[in-house]
């Protein structure tokens, strides 16, 4: 038998980033061994790719220092001394501790904090589908870092994500005349997904702009490159929509069809007029001033489109002005002058950049969570919609696409219909259910796929205060992570070639992580040992048939009708077209089922409107501060958060922590290249390599997120960040971690401490 005939070939996909991109995988095995690694096919052959992570995956799966049997803590937390135990011993203990401490304190006080969904569904599903059934607490991960934009998202367009309204057709790869990229950076964060048809796009003549604090991979490959200060996006929307409303550039028609520009809102409360104010039969129905027939009107279907979105009309003695009139106002004080000294953007730039919005036919809009990581990142998202709806650039039907691809998570999400589910809290929140047990005590925590020391904000916070409340830590895990060496518990879990996972992306595509190989050592999937679990917790009826069971649980709907786990095994497959020429609504969930320039549930907080709000502690005006740099942390196409962040191969380029600072701070401080500086605020202080550039904007540093702890020299980027609560966010959705508006000084290293 040659060596080719020895060799299997079996199509996977790599779930490495959370899911978005996933790239299909052909693994070659020999005996057990995995040998090689190449791109799978995929139905359109433009998706077959691969990128630096998925090409290094086999340095995870054998990688010499992985955790092999499960272990229980011997020494202090945090010292990282452990003993080898059985499964049998784990689980023991596991039950032993959470009948203990949810006879004590209800079974709410004990957590599941679980990395994203993307990362894997049926994974992440069967974690669900235990809280639910002890009706114990998810911790929901949204606040690390991503809960801004679903914030911003729920008020302005009623739902959780604004991508198939800002994106439109971009994924079906019909390019638009003008592509506004906003503050991502897909070269290096969404490879497949996006920057692939970033590319394509500007080779069939799109201009492409990039907007970011940061000179990007992606920045660098565009026709005009707008660098601002961070948590500046809303400043540098109004400026660009008092342009385009000087200009006369909005899109009336799109105003009065889609969003609530027409509507009336009450001069002395914030809120909007109803027609219970002046007795009309409607008590609840929206008002408009009728052009026609000069009076105001409640809204119907027939008069919206005869309103007036603009003027100061008195109904009854109440003063009222449309929705746009107010956001025109608004709009108004952001002069280019006042725009450019806010954002650092020239201002004949601003002006250009307006009309260029205002002049295309056709404008997208691609962003995703990075602006939303400051304080106000919820408005900045509201801001740049806005931009977008006033000039007609949202999309708001499904049209010679995909069907989407809908999960089924009813079963995971109540798994016993007719009884509670969890009780859900964010991950933010989660400090002070810790330390202070508030809303409620958290005694005991599971952590799985989810690096939590390392990643979240105010790292000394969480070592000093928050690890020190709990009874009782679990951590599943490939290799001893800072998290882990916190944990009471931890239990060694499979790379992603020793199980299988269900994956709907890359979009319009669907596809199988398939397993590979067996499980190396001791290890085993997060959904076997979930289900060893129930079974112990008296609940293993619910888990039968394993991970191909959870697979099919959660492809039973009727997006993946006709699709089977078999079929997927071999290929992926694209989701039904829908018909050519067919035009499908989407839907708004907010009040007024339209798109929301002014949301009147913010009024009494201040942010009816997008408004422009600094952020709650960068310093993005230069001038004699304490801490006078803005903090920033980008993603590196070398990890994927703090995977693959102790793999030698990517090492090797990317060797250590750094920190990009512009040659104006540099030389104020005499720092050079590689110098070694210290980083620091009140919270703490860091060490690691300066390297100037001019690729981020005076006044801002930038660490990529994702070094370990151990990388730097001192301290970490997350002993650097705040865990503040933004209470409009707190009450839309959940907090977010801000990690892009943080203050911090640096020095430069002289042998010592600063």
């Amino acid at each position: 038998m040659s060596k080719d005939e020895q060799v299997k070939l079996i199509r996977t996909a790599c779930p490495a980033h959370c899911g978005i991109d996933a790239c299909g995988i052909l693994a070659h095995v020999k005996g057990d061994r995995i040998v090689k690694l190449e791109p799978a096919e995929f139905p359109d052959e433009r998706d077959k790719r691969i990128c630096l992570r998925g090409l290094t995956s086999l340095d995870i799966t054998y990688h010499p220092n992985r955790i092999k049997y499960p272990m229980k803590r011997v020494g202090k937390r945090g010292e990282g001394k452990f003993e080898r135990i059985s499964w049998e011993k784990a689980y023991e203990i596991i039950v032993k501790n959470f009948r203990e401490i949810s006879e004590k304190y209800g079974w709410k006080s004990i957590g599941w904090v679980l990395g994203g969904p993307g990362a894997g569904t049926t994974k992440f599903g069967a974690y669900l589908r235990l809280a639910s059934l002890t009706q114990s607490t998810r911790v929901s991960a949204w606040g690390y870092g991503d809960a801004g934009l679903p914030c911003g998202s729920r008020v302005i367009l009623g739902h959780q994500f604004p991508y198939i309204h800002l994106h439109g057709e971009f994924w079906q790869r019909k390019y638009p005349e003008l592509l506004m990229v906003w503050a991502t950076n897909p070269a290096e964060s969404m490879p497949l997904q996006n920057m692939r048809k970033f590319m394509d796009a500007k080779e069939i003549g799109t201009q492409v702009i990039v907007v970011d604090p940061r000179f990007t991979v992606t920045a660098s490959k565009a026709d005009e490159y707008i660098g601002l200060y961070p948590g500046t996006d809303s400043a540098l929307a109004l400026g660009i929509m008092n342009i385009i409303f000087q200009n006369d550039l909005y899109d009336k028609e799109f105003i009065l069809d889609h969003t609530n520009g027409a509507y009336l809102v009450r001069i002395d409360t914030g809120k909007m007029l109803r027609g219970k104010d002046f007795n009309a039969k409607r008590e609840d129905a929206y008002v408009i001033w009728h052009e026609k027939s000069n009076s105001h009107q409640t809204v119907s279907r027939t008069n919206v489109k005869e309103a007036n979105l603009t003027g100061n009309y008195t109904i009854e003695g109440i003063e009222c002005k449309p929705v746009l009139q107010l956001l025109i106002e608004l709009a108004s004080e952001y002069t280019p002058e006042r725009t450019a000294e806010i954002t650092g953007v020239d201002k004949d730039l601003i002006i250009k950049l307006a009309k260029r919005i205002g002049n295309s036919k056709k404008v997208v809009f691609l962003t995703h969570m990075g602006f939303t990581r400051t304080y106000h990142g919820d408005i900045s998202l509201r801001g740049v919609i806005s931009v977008a709806a006033i000039t007609g650039n949202i999309t708001t039907s499904v049209s010679s696409g995909y069907i989407p691809a809908a999960l089924n998570w009813n079963p995971f999400l109540k798994a016993i219909p007719d009884k509670p589910s969890f009780h859900r809290i964010g991950i933010l929140n989660l400090y002070d259910a810790v330390i202070s047990g508030k809303p409620y005590p958290i005694k005991a925590l599971w952590f799985a796929f989810i690096n939590f020391l390392n990643q979240c904000a105010n790292a000394n916070k969480i070592i000093k205060e928050f690890y020190p409340k709990l009874d009782f830590i679990v951590q599943t895990e490939l290799f001893m992570t800072p998290s882990a060496r916190y944990a009471d518990l931890i239990l060694p879990v499979c790379s992603f070639f020793e199980f299988s996972d269900f994956m709907a992306q890359p979009y319009p595509n669907i596809q199988l992580q398939q397993k590979v190989i067996e499980p190396l050592y001791e290890s085993k999937s997060d959904v076997n040992i979930v289900a060893e679990l129930a079974e112990r917790l008296g609940f293993g009826e619910y888990f039968k048939g394993g991970e191909e069971g959870m697979i099919d649980l959660i492809m039973s709907s009727r997006s993946f009708e006709g699709i089977t786990r078999e079929t997927l095994k071999t290929q992926a497959v694209q989701l039904p077209s829908l018909p050519e020429g067919a035009s499908f609504p989407l839907s708004f969930g907010t009040p007024s089922r339209k798109i929301e320039l002014y949301a009147e549930q913010l009024y009494e907080d201040g942010e009816a409107l997008p408004v422009y709000l600094p952020p709650i502690e960068a310093s993005i005006i230069p001038g004699d501060k304490k801490y006078p740099l803005t903090l920033i942390n980008g993603h590196s196409r070398f990890r994927t958060h703090s995977m693959f962040a102790n793999v030698e191969a990517l090492l090797d380029l990317n060797p250590e922590p750094i920190i990009d600072i512009h040659p104006i701070d540099a030389e104020k401080r005499n720092i050079k290249t590689n110098d070694e500086v210290t980083v620091y605020n009140d919270r703490a202080q860091t060490t690691l390599k300066a390297r100037v550039t001019e690729g981020v904007k005076p006044g801002v540093v930038d660490i990529t997120e994702g070094w370990w702890i151990e990388q730097f020299k001192e301290g970490s980027l997350n002993h650097l960040t705040h865990d503040i609560i933004n209470p409009v966010q707190n009450k839309i959705y959940e907090p977010n971690m801000h990690m892009n508006d943080v203050a911090v000084e640096i020095i430069k290293r002289e042998g010592g401490k600063k």
